[in-house]
Protein backbone atom coordinates (compact mmCIF):
# COMPACT_ATOMS: atom_id res chain seq x y z
CA UNK A 1 0.00 0.00 0.00
CA UNK A 2 1.51 3.37 -0.97
CA UNK A 3 2.14 5.87 1.81
CA UNK A 4 0.73 9.34 1.62
CA UNK A 5 3.05 12.35 1.89
CA UNK A 6 1.41 13.41 5.14
CA UNK A 7 3.33 12.75 8.36
CA UNK A 8 1.49 14.06 11.46
CA UNK A 9 4.71 13.99 13.53
CA UNK A 10 6.86 15.85 10.98
CA UNK A 11 5.88 19.17 12.42
CA UNK A 12 7.05 18.28 15.92
CA UNK A 13 10.13 16.14 15.29
CA UNK A 14 12.44 18.94 14.24
CA UNK A 15 14.74 20.75 16.63
CA UNK A 16 13.62 24.22 17.58
CA UNK A 17 16.53 26.20 19.05
CA UNK A 18 15.91 27.59 22.50
CA UNK A 19 16.73 31.18 23.31
CA UNK A 20 19.76 31.16 25.59
CA UNK A 21 20.44 33.89 28.10
CA UNK A 22 23.68 35.06 26.47
CA UNK A 23 22.38 35.12 22.89
CA UNK A 24 21.11 38.69 23.11
CA UNK A 25 23.77 39.76 25.56
CA UNK A 26 27.26 38.35 24.84
CA UNK A 27 28.75 40.09 27.90
CA UNK A 28 25.85 39.04 30.12
CA UNK A 29 26.01 37.30 33.43
CA UNK A 30 22.36 36.45 34.04
CA UNK A 31 23.02 35.50 37.66
CA UNK A 32 20.35 35.42 40.35
CA UNK A 33 20.67 38.13 42.97
CA UNK A 34 18.79 39.26 46.05
CA UNK A 35 17.50 42.83 45.91
CA UNK A 36 16.07 45.20 48.47
CA UNK A 37 13.61 47.48 46.70
CA UNK A 38 10.40 49.37 47.32
CA UNK A 39 7.35 50.37 45.34
CA UNK A 40 6.10 53.94 45.36
CA UNK A 41 3.17 55.12 43.24
CA UNK A 42 3.33 51.99 41.04
CA UNK A 43 7.08 52.40 40.38
CA UNK A 44 9.84 50.03 41.49
CA UNK A 45 12.96 51.45 43.15
CA UNK A 46 15.89 49.09 43.81
CA UNK A 47 18.14 50.23 46.67
CA UNK A 48 20.58 47.40 47.35
CA UNK A 49 21.54 44.06 45.85
CA UNK A 50 23.52 41.09 47.10
CA UNK A 51 25.75 39.22 44.70
CA UNK A 52 28.33 36.58 45.69
CA UNK A 53 27.64 37.31 49.38
CA UNK A 54 28.61 40.98 48.95
CA UNK A 55 26.23 43.92 49.35
CA UNK A 56 26.13 46.62 46.70
CA UNK A 57 24.38 49.84 47.74
CA UNK A 58 22.66 51.48 44.78
CA UNK A 59 23.48 55.16 44.82
CA UNK A 60 21.58 56.06 41.65
CA UNK A 61 19.29 54.50 39.05
CA UNK A 62 20.71 55.95 35.85
CA UNK A 63 18.14 54.46 33.45
CA UNK A 64 15.23 52.02 33.48
CA UNK A 65 13.02 50.39 30.84
CA UNK A 66 10.71 47.43 30.28
CA UNK A 67 10.67 44.70 27.64
CA UNK A 68 8.25 41.88 26.94
CA UNK A 69 9.32 38.27 26.56
CA UNK A 70 6.15 36.39 25.67
CA UNK A 71 3.77 36.98 28.56
CA UNK A 72 6.54 38.10 30.90
CA UNK A 73 7.40 41.74 31.46
CA UNK A 74 11.04 42.33 32.38
CA UNK A 75 11.96 45.60 34.10
CA UNK A 76 15.59 46.58 33.51
CA UNK A 77 17.61 49.00 35.62
CA UNK A 78 21.01 50.54 34.99
CA UNK A 79 22.28 51.29 38.49
CA UNK A 80 25.34 53.01 39.92
CA UNK A 81 27.10 51.56 42.96
CA UNK A 82 29.94 53.94 43.68
CA UNK A 83 31.94 54.26 40.45
CA UNK A 84 30.67 51.01 38.89
CA UNK A 85 27.56 50.55 36.77
CA UNK A 86 25.45 47.39 36.73
CA UNK A 87 22.43 46.27 34.77
CA UNK A 88 19.89 44.38 36.86
CA UNK A 89 16.46 43.08 35.89
CA UNK A 90 13.21 42.12 37.58
CA UNK A 91 10.88 39.52 36.07
CA UNK A 92 7.32 40.62 36.86
CA UNK A 93 5.97 37.07 36.39
CA UNK A 94 8.41 35.12 38.58
CA UNK A 95 9.30 37.99 40.92
CA UNK A 96 12.98 37.17 40.48
CA UNK A 97 15.96 39.48 40.11
CA UNK A 98 19.05 38.97 37.93
CA UNK A 99 22.38 40.67 37.46
CA UNK A 100 22.65 41.01 33.69
CA UNK A 101 25.82 43.04 33.13
CA UNK A 102 28.70 44.78 34.79
CA UNK A 103 29.34 48.01 32.89
CA UNK A 104 32.88 49.27 33.51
Amino acid sequence: MPQSGFNPKARWDRHIPQKDADHNNPDGLSEKIAVMAFFQQAKLYPRLFIWNNKKYKITKVTYNWQERSGREVISYFSVACGFNLYQISFNNSTFSWRLDKIIQ
